[in-house]
């Protein structure tokens, strides 16, 4: 059995499928087609593609077709979604109701990986750049990283976009689910110091990364080796939701500093004192103990096996392998229950 997927929307540019390492994995069991008629499955990625186009997609879906929000941001569903946490949901229009299926994060097991979280696989440049840069950086010693942690040219460094909104305060503790936009921005704000970076959209006036022809890579080059401590704060907080931040902070040489509870699947990738853990801080109490941080031993030797762990994972092409299969089947399975 084939399913067949038509991407729908404004946003329809960031949703599993919109990837190609991501088609190829899923194909043939799942393919994208351009015509609309011709799908099982209308694809949105984003609830303001639910509000602004709903009416106008009710009449035009068939008995046989079903309606499937398939979100890969917890940002968006967290803010901007009525209800992330129910899988089957009716959207009320003018017109009538228009049942459809919520797959996101909370909903379905689709983003809970193995060996490499969902957001690296969106692009083969991630795993193959990694695995050069941590391959690089496993061999250097507790002092290596110590005198280069001393040598950089900021002691402190955000890059990341300003919130300072209240609905990036929006949770929902029921499923330890809860925006951090607002937290990171204020926790930016109660830094100080001179040799202190803040830089991102609304910091400053540079291009947003979408513009940039390379935004990844620029992060690397403009980063590497200048900074001591870097933010790796995601802008939502989820026990799978696990982005490139994390592991650019410790690409480029520098101590990540990161929100994870207990359960988080971030203490399955790295190792306890490989990153400032931040959790259950407020803003101003997370500053003080960030402002002058200097790692100690143990943080230094957790901070070298951190290391060797990623150059191990991203130079393991079986791994990979293997973690694309269970995207694939995970979509498969939650995608062939409304078919």
């Amino acid at each position: 059995m084939t399913i067949k997927v038509h991407p729908f929307g404004d946003y329809a540019h960031r949703q599993p499928f919109a990837y190609d390492p991501i088609r190829r994995a899923c194909a043939p069991q799942i393919v994208v087609t351009e015509a609309f008629d011709a799908a099982d499955i209308i694809l949105l990625a984003h609830t303001k593609d639910l509000i602004r186009h709903a009416e106008a997609l009710r009449p035009r879906l068939a008995a046989h077709q079903r309606l499937v929000l398939l979100s890969e941001e917890p940002l968006w569903d967290c803010v901007w979604a009525a209800d992330p946490l129910s899988r089957e949901q009716v959207f009320e229009t003018d017109a009538g109701q228009v049942p459809f299926v919520f797959l996101n994060h909370v909903t379905s097991d689709i983003y809970a990986f193995e060996h490499i979280p969902y957001f690296l696989l969106t692009d083969y440049a991630y795993p193959t750049r990694y695995g050069c840069w941590f391959k690089e950086n496993a061999p250097l010693s507790e002092a290596d990283w110590a005198a280069r942690f001393a040598a950089t040219k900021w002691d402190l460094a955000f890059v990341a976009e300003y919130r300072d909104e209240p609905r990036f305060d929006a949770a929902f503790p029921e499923a330890e689910f809860y925006g951090l936009g607002r937290w990171r921005t204020r926790l930016a704000l109660a830094c100080t110091g001179e040799r202190l970076l803040r830089t991102g959209a609304g910091w400053n006036l540079l291009p947003r990364r979408q513009a940039l022809p390379d935004w990844h890579l620029e992060k690397y080059l403009d980063l590497r080796g200048r900074c001591a401590v870097l933010s790796a704060v995601e802008n939502t907080y989820h026990r799978s939701y696990v982005t490139e931040k994390v592991f650019d902070s410790l690409a480029i040489g520098a101590m990540p500093l990161y929100v994870a509870g207990p359960g988080h699947r971030i203490h399955d990738l790295l190792p306890q004192g490989a990153f400032v853990n931040l959790h259950g801080m407020s803003p101003e109490v997370a500053a003080e103990r960030i402002i002058g941080y200097r790692p100690d031993p143990q943080s230094l030797s957790a901070y070298c096996e951190a290391q060797a762990r990623l150059s191990a994972l991203f130079n393991t092409p079986a791994l990979l392998c293997a973690e694309y299969d269970r995207l694939a089947q995970a979509l498969l399975r939650n995608l062939s229950d409304l078919v």
